[in-house]
């Protein structure tokens, strides 16, 4: 089925998984990146003269600091994997309901054991149906961010996880094409094959959808994780595992609203 079909099909909701996995900064600052991972620094340091055209021999000191809290985000190898939620629609009575599920464990490598193993389940049991069937994962901004985040990290813990192998259907997933449905990242389908890359929350606010707070950008999610995380631990991972659960209902959402046209 083509990506639009899927869209606007009124019972393809169904068959999604809706994900969303919030991340920060491993290291807060270049210091402790230097510190602590001085050949992760170093490449860094290569990244940030060759892409960002900030020279750590030259450029001023502020630009340095800057360029790091406000790129790194977008780079896998510097992040950890602080929440996971993922969640399926049903249908009870002619109403959508949500079935929602959090991860936020305080290692990041229990995070990505947790969640590999929903996604082995998941394809364990599809290769064992009759048709093979498997759901399609949904989420915003998801082939560019989430799961190769969660690939990287899979194989970055390679030696520690009980099941090596990379989960089915994230494999599926890495043979997308952006008009086909095996994944559906709503930043492909806003652009209704137009040019433009949009936020969840401008999406969000154009269609008036429902959000219990704002959702945070990666660097200020990594800000506020770290100016938080040492003094108030529990409220700062209850905070990101909601940002990451708004997420998700606002997809869940979208995907809602588009299937009535």
């Amino acid at each position: 089925m083509s990506l639009f079909k899927s869209v606007f099909d009124k019972s393809s909701i169904y068959d999604l998984l809706f994900i969303n996995v919030k991340s920060v900064l491993e290291s807060p600052t270049l210091e402790t990146l230097r510190e602590y991972k001085p050949e992760m620094f170093d490449r860094w340091r290569y990244i940030s003269k060759h892409k960002f055209n900030v020279d750590f021999d030259t450029s001023d000191e502020i630009i340095i600091r800057k360029t790091y809290d406000e790129n790194a985000v977008k780079f896998p190898e510097y992040l950890q994997i602080v929440a996971i939620t993922y969640a399926k629609v049903f249908s009870e009575n002619g109403t959508l309901k949500r079935d929602f599920k959090k991860i936020s464990q305080p290692n990041e490598i229990d995070n990505v054991q947790i969640f590999m193993d929903v996604l082995h389940q998941i394809s364990s049991d599809g290769l064992k149906s009759t048709p093979q069937y498997f759901p399609i994962i949904c989420g915003h901004n998801i082939i560019a961010h989430d799961i190769p985040l969660l690939i990287k990290k899979h194989i970055q813990y390679r030696d520690e996880l009980v099941n090596k192998q990379i989960p089915l259907i994230l494999k599926l997933g890495l043979d997308a094409k952006p008009w086909e449905s095996t994944v559906i990242d709503v930043i492909n389908v806003w652009k209704f094959n137009g040019y433009d890359y949009n936020t969840l929350m401008m999406i969000a606010d154009f269609m008036g959808l429902k959000k219990t707070q704002n959702l945070l950008s990666r660097e200020e999610l990594s800000q506020y994780y770290w100016n938080n995380i040492g003094e108030r631990p529990e409220e700062t991972i209850e905070y990101i595992v909601k940002q990451s659960a708004n997420q998700t209902n606002l997809v869940i959402q979208f995907m809602n609203e588009m299937r009535q046209f």
